[in-house]
């Protein structure tokens, strides 16, 4: 077994809200941008990226963009330019500090570009329908009532969820993600790729970046905390990583980027960093350039 659910969630918003208010080098692996967009990107955005590869290439303009763990903002604004004016970037996160950075920067960039269409939304990757921040203030309209009451809390989440879902069926053409799924607790990560499953329209295409591991890695390991929130003990086995995409019924799984070097090694294991591309339906496969190479 792993670390407790509310362990894993405790862990990762406590390492990256620290990594909101001071760089933290440990979670960087360098990687190579185009730096004509980086231009446009407030140095403090620039200095908080905690990535390990560039899923941004893949988006084309005019495209309707989410991103998973959008962090500081880096790839929603190297997006931003990529989707151009016509197009839309939507970032997902819920830590609060990382959030508030990321659009503390937002008007600065859409003067710099000339057009804003980037927005930064409160949610967990794995539950796309339900808006947080909406969730929060939907409570405090009821000061009576316990926010300890689970059965009440499931009854607004489950009707914000029908109601006014923040990511729609069918409506984003790109997903991307740096190093955010290996975040997700164990028992939610069916549920995370069935949610880029339904998100994505027909012939969408999602492009991740994450750390995978070339053997198991043993529970002593997954009870590490600080492990975990690095992005190490919750890494996918590259078998599993790439089954989850099929599993939840994406096609044409291609590995587009590894790292040449291992991101680390711990008892043994190697944990490289790879992108890959998957794509929803059968529709004509869309023109696209391929990601930088990583760390």
């Amino acid at each position: 077994m792993g670390i407790k659910p509310m362990d894993v969630e405790k862990a990762v918003s406590e390492r990256y809200s620290a990594g909101a208010r001071a760089v933290e080098e440990t979670l960087c692996c360098p990687v190579d941008y185009d730096p004509g967009l980086l231009k446009a990107i407030p140095k403090e955005i620039l200095e908080r990226d905690y990535g390990c590869g560039n899923p941004t290439p893949f988006v084309r303009p005019g495209d309707t963009v989410l991103d998973l763990g959008s962090g500081a903002g880096k790839a929603c604004y190297l997006a931003a330019q990529l989707a151009g004016r016509n197009g839309r970037v939507i970032g997902i996160d819920m830590n609060d500090e990382m959030l508030q950075l990321a659009r503390k920067h937002r008007p600065s960039f859409a003067e710099r570009v000339g057009y804003d269409n980037v927005e930064f939304r409160k949610a967990r990757i794995q539950d796309l329908r339900v808006d947080l921040e909406l969730l929060e203030e939907r409570l405090r309209e009821r000061p009576n009532r316990s926010l300890d009451d689970p059965a009440r809390l499931e009854e607004i989440r489950s009707r914000l969820a029908a109601d006014h879902p923040l990511v729609a069926d069918g409506s984003i053409d790109c997903i991307v993600s740096n190093c955010v799924l290996n975040l997700v607790r164990k028992e939610d990560r069916i549920r995370l790729f069935q949610e880029i499953f339904r998100v994505l329209r027909n012939g969408g295409l999602a492009a991740i970046s994450d750390i995978v591991s070339d053997q198991p890695i043993p529970a002593s390991l997954q009870e590490d905390p600080k492990l975990w929130s690095g992005c190490i003990s919750g890494a996918f086995q590259e078998k599993d990583f790439l089954r989850a995409f099929e599993d939840a019924g994406l096609h044409g799984m291609e590995i587009v980027a590894r790292g040449e070097k291992p991101f680390a090694v711990v008892e043994g294991i190697e944990f490289h960093s790879i992108t890959v591309t998957a794509r929803k339906g059968k529709a004509k496969p869309r023109s696209e350039n391929r990601g930088a190479s990583c760390c």
